[in-house]
């Protein structure tokens, strides 16, 4: 069987191809804001909360905000409350973390 419009049939495959691999991969701020839910960050970071909201941190370079994450009382003081997320989180983990909050935390 020929077909009528080939070049129909392959705008059809690269647009579906195109859709499947946008759905395969989440936002990394998607997936940093799942990772604020499921890390706890939220129960302090929550506006009104006990310490200052993620979107409080926007102006942080990525560089301020993995280390903050990693080792916070190194990066933000020995008073922080804040556990440390080293050998928690993955490279990716840490950098849709990131993402998230320099996203504003939305």
């Amino acid at each position: 069987m020929r077909m009528k419009h080939p070049i129909l049939a392959a705008l059809a495959l690269t647009l579906a191809a195109s859709a499947a691999i946008a759905s395969a991969a989440a936002p990394p701020a998607a997936e940093g804001r799942e990772l604020a839910s499921s890390q706890s960050c939220l129960m302090c970071h929550a506006s009104g909360a006990v310490a200052k909201p993620l979107s409080a941190y926007t102006s942080d370079s990525e560089a301020q905000l993995q280390a903050a994450i990693l080792d916070p009382k190194k990066a933000l003081g020995s008073s922080t409350m804040m556990p440390p997320y080293e050998g928690k989180l993955s490279a990716g983990q840490l950098a849709a973390l990131v993402a998230y909050i320099k996203a504003g935390g939305h």
